[in-house]
């Protein structure tokens, strides 16, 4: 399966930054309503990361 870069929206302009170039998507575990996990990817290589939900990161469903 693959996921494309779609980077992430900006939370102070509402841009789009580094589309094609990352790929950001929210896990479906969020430990509380303001943190959860993220699936954080370059053509480097794979992080998860735990951050606020207002930043503007991806859903996709997987199955």
């Amino acid at each position: 399966m693959e996921f494309p870069a779609v980077g992430y929206r900006n939370t102070t302009s509402g841009s789009l930054n580094l589309p094609g170039g990352e790929g950001d998507y929210w896990s479906s575990v969020a430990s509380s309503s303001n943190y959860a996990y993220h699936l954080y990817f370059t053509s480097g290589g794979l992080s998860v990361y735990y951050d606020a939900r207002q930043y503007g990161f991806s859903v996709r469903c997987v199955r």
